[in-house]
């Protein structure tokens, strides 16, 4: 039984240092997609596609750089959940999903 406890225990714990996941409801073409960031994967996931991700310092006030391939953006956040990129000559607006 004290051993079940203990994985239990260690479980739980290491689900909750977990790094954060978001999920931003972006316009595009007047439907609302999502944008899902795994910052314990280090990914963003934009129409199927997966990007990888690293903190971006400069960007609103807190981004990050999205590259996959030859293809990269910078995923900048605002206050109250609002967020943008632009991918292809494209800029899309996003609201954190609540």
């Amino acid at each position: 039984m004290k051993k079940l406890l203990l994985i239990a225990l260690v479980l739980g714990s290491s689900q909750a240092e977990a790094a954060p996941t978001y999920t931003y409801l972006c316009q595009d073409h007047g439907r609302k997609l999502p944008v899902k960031i795994d910052e314990s994967k280090n990914t963003l996931t934009w129409k199927g596609t997966v990007y990888s991700i690293k903190v971006k310092e400069d960007c609103g006030r807190y981004g990050w750089r999205a590259e996959k391939d030859d293809v990269g953006f910078d995923f900048c956040t605002a206050t109250q959940g609002a967020a943008d990129f632009e991918l292809n000559g494209v800029t899309y607006v996003c609201d954190m999903k609540r």
